[in-house]
C-alpha cells in the first residue's frame, strides 16, 4: 500500500525498510500503531527532503521553524527554541527522526502527565529545576502585547502566578509545584506561555496524516 502518493512506490519501500526497526521501537514509546508512525516519519521524511540545510539524515532547526509555524501554529522564535531545549537537550542545529516522532506523538495523543513534564522544560530556561522569579518575568513577557505599561502588568502577573503555583512558599516554582497545580487545575497547563500547539492545529494535523 502506497502511504504517500507524491513519492515514488520503490522509494517509499525503501524508505520504510530502512526505519522499520526505528519503528518498531517507537510503537513502544508513542502512542501510535506501526502505520501511524510510518506515515509520521514519512511526513518527517519529506520534510527532510525539502531542507537545504538538512545534514546527516537530520533536519535543521531553521527549517523545522516554518513546519512549527504551518503546522503547528507556534510563530514566536524564542518559544521555538526553548521547545528544542526541552525536546532535545537544546545541543544541536538538527532535529532527529526520533525526536520529531516523539515531540509529534505527545502533540498529537499525549497524556497530562508527558505534557506536564514536557511543558516544565520548556519553562525551565535554566535547567535548574526551579523556574525563578526573574525568569518568569522573561517568559511572561513574550504572552503580553508590548505596550505602555506592560512591565508593571508583567510584574503583577508573576505575582498573582507565584502565588498559584509556588506552593510551598520558597520564592521558586519546582517540578513539583507546577505538577500539582495542574493535576489540580489542568488549565493552568500553559499559564506560564505557549508550548503546544492548540486544539485546532493538531486535529488538522490528526484528520490529514493519521486517520486511516
Amino acid at each position: 500500500m502506497n502511504l504517500d502518493a507524491t513519492l515514488d512506490t520503490a522509494e517509499e519501500i525503501r524508505f520504510l525498510s530502512k526505519v522499520s526497526g526505528l519503528v518498531k521501537r517507537l510503537s513502544r514509546t508513542t502512542h501510535f500503531s506501526n502505520q501511524e508512525l510510518e506515515v509520521v516519519l514519512l511526513v518527517y521524511y519529506k520534510i527532510f527532503k525539502n531542507d537545504p540545510d538538512a545534514a546527516g539524515g537530520q533536519i535543521s532547526r531553521q527549517h523545522l521553524t516554518t513546519v512549527f509555524d504551518t503546522a503547528f501554529g507556534i510563530t514566536d522564535t524564542a518559544v521555538i527554541r526553548r521547545i528544542y531545549a526541552a525536546l532535545d537537550g537544546g545541543n544541536s542545529s538538527h532535529v532527529s527522526m526520533e525526536t520529531w516522532a516523539r515531540m509529534v506523538s505527545l502533540y498529537v495523543r499525549g497524556t497530562l502527565e508527558e505534557k506536564i513534564q514536557y511543558c516544565y522544560q520548556v519553562y525551565d530556561i535554566q535547567r535548574e529545576g526551579m523556574i525563578r522569579r526573574d525568569f518568569l518575568m522573561v517568559l511572561l513577557r513574550g504572552s503580553v502585547r508590548m505596550e505602555e505599561g506592560v512591565d508593571e502588568a508583567v510584574k503583577d502577573l508573576v505575582d498573582i502566578l507565584m502565588t498559584r503555583l509556588d506552593l510551598d512558599r520558597d520564592g521558586a516554582i519546582s517540578f513539583e509545584d507546577y505538577r500539582k497545580s495542574v493535576v489540580g487545575t489542568p488549565l493552568l497547563l500553559e499559564c506560564l506561555g505557549q508550548a503546544l500547539p492548540d486544539r485546532i492545529h493538531v486535529q488538522a494535523f490528526a484528520t490529514t496524516f493519521l486517520v486511516m
